[in-house]
């Protein structure tokens, strides 16, 4: 997906990706711990899928929304800087 400008879609698209992906990897990594412990112990799978979606989720939604709410601003900061320097 290419974007234009700078703009809403941008920020929305960013803050949505990065919540995702740390979703994606904060899940996975539990998920991974769990299966370790299941190979080394053979004691039994657990693994509670909603907990860890809840914990997963909570994980992903600060840090998806400050990781792109950043890269967005610095994206606009950059298009701001290369708009004037293009005038001058």
């Amino acid at each position: 997906m290419i974007f234009k400008k700078v703009g809403w879609k941008l920020f929305i698209f960013l803050v949505l990706y990065w919540m995702v992906a740390i979703f994606f990897i904060v899940f996975l990594l539990s998920l991974g711990i769990a299966f370790i412990f299941y190979v080394k112990d053979s004691s039994g799978f657990y693994f509670d899928f909603i907990k860890e979606s809840i914990y997963s989720l909570s994980k992903a939604v600060p840090g998806g929304s400050i990781l792109g709410s950043g890269i967005w601003i610095k994206s606009w900061l950059q298009e701001k800087k290369d708009k004037k320097s293009f005038s001058k």
